[in-house]
């Protein structure tokens, strides 16, 4: 694998004329390895500045003879991927969970990342994520703020009842429930000054925590109203269970459900679709791969248990499946699966949701 300068490139394009080139980038904050891979086996890399628009000027060398180019997604988005494919570029952008991996520990470099990359292309044995567009990503931001700013708030929350616990001080009746007069009780608890600072710090910062939860909150709603989303909007919350902020939720982190085919790749995606592993004569086991949508898969198993309370069949299939298993997680995961679908066809056929009895 040759690594040559970019003054070299078009004196290495000359010698390859008729080749068909896979592209595989290493994406990085500053800078872009990206290694071309022709269909006769010969193959290049280069390095350049973390600038789409450069890339482009790099590759509009070759003149069309670029099959493909891959990356990896991470922190730097997909900015890089809109821009290639607004040239007229066929661009994949994989998961790296998703990317086959040596079984022993060679070297790494980024250089044999993105020729890997480049191989992997040139076999086939890549698939892309689904690439957001910018609104879609934009508001998908709010969605994850909100979740942030609940992560902050019960970060908070634990750090005032350390502050207590340290100081052996009794907490306020009613702070389980972390209410407006249960937080200004706090404020009335004997100690010293520099504690009592302290924990006045901690009471504003969970103040403007819940402030700034309810601005995003409000921000979402109005962006979930909108013409485009509004019906879909609805349709999710006449599902028992589901709210506003799981209706948005699914609704801004699925953002184009027509691109899955079947209930199971929705499945798939959230990361409630049972994976079995079975070897020999050895009964096979399922368990959930820890991928997919962590948070939204957090809020439907929540709405899962109040669709159980209001849905006969929801309520029958636990039931039936605690009785066999008897393990309830498991059963109220299935439900959340169920749900995940039902939310999906909703999306899809723009709909309410229809209560229906068990039938006998």
């Amino acid at each position: 694998m040759a690594k040559i300068n970019l003054s070299q490139l078009n004196d290495v394009l000359e010698k390859q004329i008729g080749t068909v080139f896979h592209v595989g980038i290493d994406v990085h904050k500053n800078s872009y390895h990206v290694a071309f891979l022709g269909d006769i086996g010969n193959s290049s890399t280069f390095v350049c500045s973390a600038a789409p628009e450069e890339v482009i000027k790099h590759f509009n060398r070759f003149d069309g003879k670029i099959a493909q180019v891959v990356y990896e997604c991470g922190p730097t988005g997909f900015e890089l991927a809109r821009v290639l494919k607004e040239a007229g570029y066929n661009v994949l952008v994989v998961a790296p969970s998703r990317v086959p991996r040596p079984v022993t520990t060679g070297a790494k470099t980024d250089r044999l990342d993105c020729m890997r990359l480049a191989q992997y292309s040139a076999h086939g044995m890549l698939k892309s994520v689904a690439i957001p567009s910018r609104d879609q990503e934009a508001q998908r931001s709010l969605i994850r703020r909100r979740h942030d700013l609940v992560d902050s708030i019960r970060t908070v929350k634990q750090r005032i009842r350390s502050h207590l616990l340290y100081l052996s001080v009794k907490e306020p009746p009613g702070l389980d429930h972390w209410g407006d007069k249960s937080v200004k009780s706090l404020l009335k608890l004997p100690m010293l000054a520099g504690a009592r600072d302290t924990l006045k710090s901690l009471v504003r910062e969970l103040t403007f925590l819940k402030s700034e939860r309810q601005r995003i909150e409000k921000q979402i709603r109005c962006v979930c109203s909108q013409a485009r989303h509004g019906k879909i909007f609805e349709c999710l919350q006449t599902t028992p269970g589901v709210g506003p902020i799981t209706a948005a939720t699914f609704q801004l982190e699925v953002f184009d459900p027509g691109r899955f085919k079947t209930g199971d790749q929705v499945a798939s995606y959230l990361g409630l679709a049972p994976m079995v592993r079975q070897s020999g004569e050895s009964k096979g086991r399922s368990r959930l791969r820890p991928v997919g949508q962590k948070r939204l898969r957090s809020l439907l198993v929540e709405a899962a248990w109040c669709l159980c309370r209001k849905d006969e069949q929801a309520m029958a299939k636990y039931r039936r499946l605690v009785s066999k298993t008897n393990v309830a997680q498991k059963a109220i995961v299935a439900v959340a699966r169920d749900l995940a679908v039902i939310l999906w066809r909703l999306s899809l056929e723009q709909r309410a949701y229809e209560l229906r009895p068990v039938t006998a």
